[in-house]
């Protein structure tokens, strides 16, 4: 069978052997998540691209670690967000910029959400709608913005965070359900405004 239509976990089973070609397309399938993740999270650019490389690194270090058949995508993402919060305890002084570019793939990351949505298309409503969105993101608690993150912009399930996060998937979805409440009335207002301004 071609490597490239091989499982992650079985990618993960060869990487153990020393299969270094079999970790170079984990890396291809993952680094683009784990990026984007990650700049949802932090924001910092310099950072994300740092801290990005060390969880592969952690990843192939730690490799004899992984348990097959546990699912690839939770044991990288349990890494990931390790080294997140770990970052974030560093930062704890700067406030925690957050920037995410909505699942547009090739968008270049700013800390302006402006650009972002800018870059992202060149249709205004759309870019006002993004920039909206990663603003009022940005004012959630990180709790809540952790969870939207990996749910709604990750797509995981309740039983992959609960295993990322190590949090009950009961309190996450209470955290999904008030952050989504809270950005949903973050953005009803912002519209009221921009309406009132028009």
């Amino acid at each position: 069978m071609a490597l490239g239509r091989a499982s992650d976990e079985e990618l993960m089973r060869r990487t153990q052997n020393g299969d270094k070609q079999a970790f170079a397309i984990l890396y291809e399938r993952y680094s683009q998540a784990v990026l984007s993740y990650l700049y949802r999270m932090l924001g910092n650019v310099e950072d994300v691209e740092a801290i990005g490389q060390e969880v592969f690194l952690r990843a192939y270090k730690f490799a004899p670690s992984y348990r097959y058949p546990q699912k690839f995508s939770t044991w990288l993402f349990t890494i990931t967000r390790n080294l997140a919060i770990n970052q974030t305890r560093r930062r704890k002084r700067s406030p925690v910029r957050n920037v995410t570019e909505l699942n547009l793939e090739g968008v270049e990351f700013s800390g302006d959400a402006q650009k972002v949505a800018q870059a992202a298309t060149d249709d205004l409503e759309k870019q006002e709608e993004i920039a909206r969105v990663l603003e009022a993101l940005d004012d959630l608690p990180t709790d809540q913005k952790e969870v939207i993150v990996l749910g709604v912009f990750q797509e995981l399930s309740y039983a992959q965070m609960e295993q990322i996060t190590g949090t009950k998937a009961v309190t996450l979805r209470s955290r999904m359900f008030h952050g989504l409440r809270k950005l949903g009335a973050m953005l009803g207002a912002t519209e009221q405004s921009t309406r009132g301004k028009k």
